[in-house]
């Protein structure tokens, strides 16, 4: 998922409901039915999405955003006034779903789907080492079902499409469900290295089968719709899947079919983190799998750098790029990805290091404004005014309309 800088605005959600409790967090807390609330954070490109199910048993939380976030998702929580959650049920293991699980405490029940406590100790993971309160206490592969608040709430597995670990959770009496990243705010949906995209048509048929006509569909990012835009929505999938395999089978490459526009009349869709031509980029890779390395770099330069530190760390990565490329996937954004939750654990110096490394290696790179920018931002953190400074303005020159880094200068002159 694309990283931004985010700014608090208000949630439009059109359902003829009232606002929940006032307060101050950060967070925009939608009403949906008198026990349901959508919490909400603006991450820039694209909303997060959180409910919390309140009533006489306490509160359930779905998701609890990223770590950046947990303090004020936390404070919207306390506004509730019903203490800390008894349960907190994450969709997937992203870290923008599982991220603030730890500020509550050991005192909720975790959920989520058998395969997450070993996702959040692998790859890129590695790299946030995350507390005990992250992990699941109950984990399942097929279905669970929980009673809580007089209410059923039944937890089902929907993973393949987005990733691998995936989930949706269904409050029954209150119709309304958290369909996560099957349904991208019924956007272009993205696909994780262990999604598939060419499941997604498959899995929101089985959604459009379990759930009731009448039902509330919350996304993990972005709008709620119903269960008319369900169907609406698996149309789009079936046959914008349909047109780029027509394509290819006429033998056009995917430049040609990004060039020739296949997709132009499901534009509206795009309203997301993932454009149009990102969403045939999805569904080439899909339909002609690639026999390129899927192993990743991350596991080894994790425990090269926790023994011997960032600089060893480095010199590993090129010597695998050297003398392992056909073993290990190298891509544009691996430093940036360890180099960024480097910085957010306040290795701020090692961050320094990946960081400089990533934009050293790729120039050219389409995240380099963002990689500029974070170095920027770490430059700041440790004093270094000069280097902010430089790498602020670098990033706006690569990226002139990257509202972050002409904030951070701004914040530089202030200083």
């Amino acid at each position: 998922m694309k990283n931004a800088i985010g700014l608090v605005i208000v949630l439009a959600l059109n359902l003829g409901c009232g606002a929940g409790p006032a307060q101050d967090s950060g967070v925009e807390v939608t009403q949906l039915t008198d026990r349901v609330y959508v919490l909400s954070t603006d991450q820039g490109e694209y909303t997060t999405n959180t409910i919390a199910f309140v009533g006489e048993d306490g509160i359930l939380l779905v998701d609890t955003q990223a770590e950046d976030d947990a303090e004020a998702l936390r404070l919207a929580v306390d506004a509730f006034g019903r203490g800390t959650p008894k349960y907190i049920i994450n969709t997937h293991r992203h870290v923008e779903h599982v991220g603030g699980n730890a500020i509550f405490g050991e005192a909720p029940i975790v959920i989520a789907h058998a395969l997450v406590p070993e996702k959040l100790k692998s790859g890129s993971y590695l790299f946030d080492e995350f507390p005990d309160a992250t992990f699941p206490d109950m984990t399942f592969c097929d279905s669970l079902s929980l009673y809580f608040n007089g209410e059923l709430v039944r937890i089902v597995a929907v993973p393949g499409s987005h990733d691998d670990n995936e989930i949706m959770v269904h409050f029954t009496e209150s119709k309304v469900v958290h369909l996560s990243s099957l349904v991208n705010g019924f956007n272009f949906p993205s696909v994780d290295s262990d999604g598939d995209v060419l499941r997604f048509p498959e899995l929101v048929a089985r959604a459009i089968e379990l759930l009731p006509e009448d039902v509330v569909i919350v996304s993990g990012h972005n709008d709620t719709g119903t269960w008319r835009d369900l169907h609406t929505y698996h149309d789009m999938l079936v046959q914008t899947t349909d047109i780029v395999r027509a394509g290819l089978a006429e033998g056009k490459d995917l430049a040609t079919l990004q060039a020739e526009n296949v997709l132009e009349a499901w534009k509206s869709y795009a309203g997301s983190y993932v454009s149009t031509d990102e969403w045939i980029e999805y569904l080439v890779g899909g339909l002609q799998p690639s026999d390129e390395p899927t192993k990743t770099v991350y596991e080894p330069l994790y425990y090269v750098w926790k023994d011997e530190g960032a600089d060893a760390a480095l010199a590993r990565y090129l010597e695998l790029r050297r003398d392992h490329p056909d073993e290990y996937k190298f891509d544009e954004f691996s430093l940036l990805v360890i180099g960024n939750k480097l910085l957010a654990r306040d290795h701020v110096e090692n961050a320094v290091k990946f960081l400089a490394a990533s934009l050293e290696e790729y120039p050219d790179s389409p995240y380099s404004y963002y990689t500029a920018y974070k170095l920027g931002a770490a430059y700041k953190s440790l004093g270094d005014k000069e280097q902010a400074r430089r790498y602020g303005e670098r990033s706006l020159e690569l990226n002139p309309e990257f509202a972050a880094a002409r904030a951070l200068l701004e914040e530089l002159e202030e200083m």
